[in-house]
């Protein structure tokens, strides 16, 4: 499991968690009970967690509330309460965590048709809703291009839109993705300091899942909660 965390004001703290294989499968639709307990070992707190759809929707739980934001199809959640948990699941798709230093915290899934919808723009836009202090991400582990081998006619409308920085080229030579990039290119247009890029690929690393490379359907959790003093 990957750790993180993170001074705010008034004595409080981020936590962020970004599971691996070892952890287990948090994939919507197992087991119930064995999901719940997974959850609870990383943060025994109610969790947000949402039915991921690759686009731009984000859920504010402070207006919505917890119930209705459980299961929203969206990609992202915000939220400035500390009594619960925000997450996302990703097997290859890059898995962002953001906050404010006073206290607004978000979780992002941004594959690449998320990328391309706007996923990051929109959360965090929602973000500054609540606060104007700056913004900081954590960005987990996602599939490497040496490994995203990808279409030219998508690569082509990706790098008109985000620029070169967004093609690469797989490990055999062949035009490739590198969608990683392309989310720290759009974090850094919206003016979010990134204290982590936690630059592993899940696909060849090894100790993760990937949908892309082997059709694992199991999935990591990555995870941001507010801890009080």
């Amino acid at each position: 499991m990957r750790f993180f965390d993170r001074a705010l004001v008034n004595g409080r703290s981020i936590r962020v968690r970004s599971t691996e294989k070892i952890d287990g499968d948090f994939a919507l639709g197992g087991a119930d009970h064995e999901l719940e307990d997974r959850r609870r070992s990383v943060i025994d707190r109610p969790w947000v967690w949402l039915t991921q759809v690759h686009g731009n929707g984000c859920v504010d739980v402070d207006v919505v509330g917890l119930e209705n934001a459980r299961g929203a199809p969206a990609d992202s959640s915000v939220t400035t309460r500390s009594d619960l948990a925000l997450s996302i699941q990703t097997a290859d798709c890059v898995p962002i965590a953001l906050w404010s230093l006073d206290g607004v915290i978000a979780a992002v899934h941004a594959g690449w048709r998320g990328l391309e919808a706007g996923v990051i723009e929109t959360a965090t836009r929602s973000m500054r809703t609540h606060s104007s202090a700056p913004l900081h991400a954590f960005v987990g582990p996602s599939i490497g291009p040496e490994c995203y081998e990808f279409g030219a006619e998508d690569l082509d409308r990706l790098e008109a839109r985000f620029g070169p920085v967004i093609g690469g080229t797989t490990s055999d030579g062949r035009p490739a993705l590198n969608v990683r990039a392309g989310v720290i290119s759009e974090l850094l247009r919206n003016d979010v300091v990134i204290d982590v890029d936690d630059d592993v690929c899940t696909a060849c690393a090894g100790g993760f899942f990937s949908h892309r490379d082997r059709a694992d359907i199991a999935r990591h959790a990555t995870v941001i909660w507010i801890e009080e003093s």
